[in-house]
């Protein structure tokens, strides 16, 4: 009969589609929207929130098959403030009260009795559903259920009184049975529609058939309660979307556990920590509890997620069997166990180190392993460690930490080798110390070497070292060399015949006071200190120093006999101004009057000021040539020349004038004076003494061949 009421229902609705569409629609309109859950008092500034109080509860009452009807329960009951305003009347915002006054009554500021029953008619009247969906209950398979016998509905009544009267209420119950249609799948789809409805503010309890349990929604934050009923807080949704959530028959909980060290056996003096999960449905709060078994005899049980225990403590030995078993039961109390039997071993790994190091001579030297390993800074150290378990081929895990580094760590199985430098830590003398402190005797460095040896089982040999780091650097040497009280620089240059101050204020020994330490200086390998103390040579004078680079080596040694030397090139300039200087000079041509000559000369500028100037030729002079300045390297070298026309007999002169603006200064350099020039009528003289030495050549050389003179037959 059920079904037959099932199948009419769908076939009206297909039948008046057009009809049952806009019915549907007016009834989500009113039930799921009808009323705002928030009012603001005209009276006050301030927005109130009226509070909304209720419950719904949708129980599936027969068990779920596959393609199969089944029946279901829905329940509600909700109380508000009158406050709060209605869709069903205009002007919502307005609070229900005043509603009810201006378009069910005549606007004169009071509800009535005939006002208040005018409401709950309308009320009553768009109330009756009986499709679950346009109710605000749920949809099962992508399917709205129905009521086939419409809705239980009581209602409480709007209070007489003023539009203003506070903190009064009305509200309904309503109660119904419900017919859902299943599909094929075995896992079930249920919808919880999210509009905004008044419905949604209150909490929705879902009660399911036995052996049903919650399995999944994308909003699980807002679920609560228990496997097999549960409860959505529909008000806490934040988007306007159905609410998914799917259910399927009781799986067992999945029992994981482990523990964090492997292998097949654990330790029987030390603690051995088992945890596991339970995993199963996210409303499903598992029991969980251990069992530590011996001989199939149970010694221990512990609730909780976690086992930590000491075999030797419940009469485990060498060799034993320990039984671990984890269980998990679930709300349908269903159980689930996982396991694990794990052999005791009592028996520590054999090892064996060597600690060397190479000293000064190339000597290999070992270590007393001990005791402190006392090293000189700088020492390369070899670690060279190799374990293994007697009690299994399992490989054995060699672990070396130290304090040198954070994260400093050394590791392998069964051997490892390693080679490390151990230097002075930042405790020691540095530039991070201002002067007075860096000046002090420090303490030497002390490291920490920490050796963990650990087998398969856990059983665990620990050793420590304490690493002192001798003395085994010389001072460090830091000069500062000051001329005109400001240190030598770019811009504050050495020049020739400078006194310099040598300071070593900021020199320093790692661990010896400065005042321990000795010093040496040489310049240009002439040794003008020699193993001195600092006083002696800190703030000495020097110089003066001719133009060029002079080479400094400055030795230090600390109070164990650790040499530091600092060797460097000083570069001395020369004085401000122009000094130029000949070099060579030369004529290409024949000083013959009437001809073209070319004079040149290579000179050199031994000053640091630059300049320009000309060569000339008595009194013609050239082109502008730069004179370039003199450096600590060389001095400032240049060519010059000039092509001169010999217009006359008289002798000429060369000279180099020249003007520095840099320097103020200006002079002239004379390179050759009273150069003769021949007349011109020399030239055809030299002319005829040529062609008459030439002719006489040739005279002479025929008459060897073919005159009196030939030596012919």
């Amino acid at each position: 009969m059920v079904q037959q009421s099932f199948i009419m229902i769908q076939e009206c609705e297909k039948m008046n589609k057009n009809i049952l569409s806009f019915l549907l629609l007016f009834l989500i309109i009113f039930s799921l929207n009808s009323l705002s859950v928030s009012a603001t008092n005209e009276n006050n500034n301030d927005q109130v929130v009226y509070s909304i109080t209720g419950y719904s509860k949708f129980v599936i009452e027969d068990e779920i098959k596959i393609n199969s009807q089944f029946n279901a329960s829905w329940e509600s009951s909700i109380t508000l403030s009158d406050q709060i305003g209605t869709d069903l009347l205009q002007n919502h915002e307005l609070g229900l009260r005043a509603q009810i006054d201006i378009h069910l009554g005549n606007s004169d500021g009071f509800v009535d009795s005939h006002e208040s029953e005018l409401f709950d008619q309308l009320f009553r009247v768009e109330r009756n559903w009986t499709n679950s969906e346009s109710g605000g209950c749920c949809i099962f398979d992508y399917n709205p259920l129905y009521s086939s016998n419409g809705i239980n509905l009581i209602t409480s009544k709007v209070n007489i009184g003023p539009i203003e009267l506070e903190n009064s209420t009305w509200g309904w119950e309503e109660s119904t049975d419900l017919f859902g249609q299943t599909d094929s799948r075995n896992t079930r789809i249920i919808d919880f529609p999210r509009v905004g409805a008044l419905i949604e503010e209150v909490p929705l309890l879902i009660s399911l058939p036995e052996d049903w349990e919650y399995t999944y929604s994308a909003m699980e934050e807002i679920f609560s309660g228990n496997p097999g009923e549960f409860m959505v807080n529909r008000s806490e949704a934040n988007v306007a979307s159905n609410i998914r959530v799917t259910i399927s028959n009781n799986q067992m909980p999945n029992a994981l556990g482990y523990r964090i060290t492997e292998g097949s056996m654990i330790t029987l003096n030390s603690s051995t920590v088992y945890y596991g999960d339970c995993e199963d449905s996210i409303l499903d709060n598992n029991e969980q509890w251990w069992t530590l078994s011996k001989n199939e005899t149970t010694v221990l049980t512990y609730y909780g997620d976690n086992l930590n225990f000491i075999p030797k403590d419940y009469d485990f030995h060498e060799g034993d069997v320990a039984s671990i078993a984890m269980h998990c039961k679930d709300w349908f109390n269903v159980t689930n166990t996982w396991y694990q039997d794990v052999v005791i071993d009592s028996i520590f790994p054999i090892w064996d180190l060597v600690i060397t190091y190479i000293n000064d001579y190339d000597e290999i030297i070992t270590l007393d392993n001990n005791q402190s390993l006392i090293i000189k800074s700088d020492t390369s150290i070899s670690f060279n460690i190799s374990a293994n378990d007697p009690n299994s081929d399992s490989p054995v895990d060699i672990i070396i930490t130290s304090n040198k580094t954070p994260n400093y760590v050394h590791r392998d199985f069964n051997h490892l080798h390693f080679t490390d430098v151990f230097y002075q830590d930042d405790e020691v003398n540095g530039l991070h110390l201002n002067l007075s402190e860096r000046h002090k005797a420090k303490p030497p460095t002390s490291w920490s070497i920490n050796l963990t040896i650990s087998d398969d089982a856990g059983n665990k040999i620990f050793r420590d070292w304490e690493i002192i780091v001798l003395d085994g650097a010389g001072p460090t040497i830091i000069p500062d060399l000051i001329i005109n009280n400001q240190s030598i620089s770019s811009s504050n240059l050495a020049r020739e015949g400078d006194l310099i101050i040598i300071s070593l204020q900021q020199s320093f020994d790692d661990l010896d006071s400065i005042n321990d330490t000795r010093w040496s200086l040489s310049i240009d390998n002439e040794i003008i200190v020699d193993n001195v103390s600092i006083s002696q040579i800190d703030k000495m004078s020097l110089g003066p120093f001719t133009p060029g680079t002079h080479i400094f080596s400055i030795d230090a040694y600390d109070s164990s006999f650790n040499h530091q030397n600092l060797a460097f090139g000083l570069a001395i300039s020369p004085n401000i101004g122009i000094d130029i200087q000949l070099i060579s000079s030369e004529i290409d041509g024949s000083l013959v009057e009437g001809n073209t000559v070319l004079f040149s000369a290579s000179l050199q500028n031994n000053r640091a000021s630059s300049g320009s100037g000309q060569l000339c030729v008595s009194e013609q002079c050239g082109p502008f040539v730069s004179v370039p300045a003199a450096n600590s390297n060389s001095p400032g070298l240049f060519d010059v020349e000039l092509s001169f026309e010999l217009t006359s007999s008289n002798s000429v002169s060369t000279y180099f004038v020249w003007q520095s603006e840099s320097a103020g200064e200006e002079g002239q350099v004379d390179i050759d004076s009273e150069i003769s020039v021949k007349p011109y009528w020399q030239k055809p003289m030299q002319t005829v003494l040529t062609v008459l030495v030439i002719l006489s050549l040739f005279v002479f050389i025929v008459n060897r061949l073919w005159g009196v003179d030939s030596q012919r037959p």
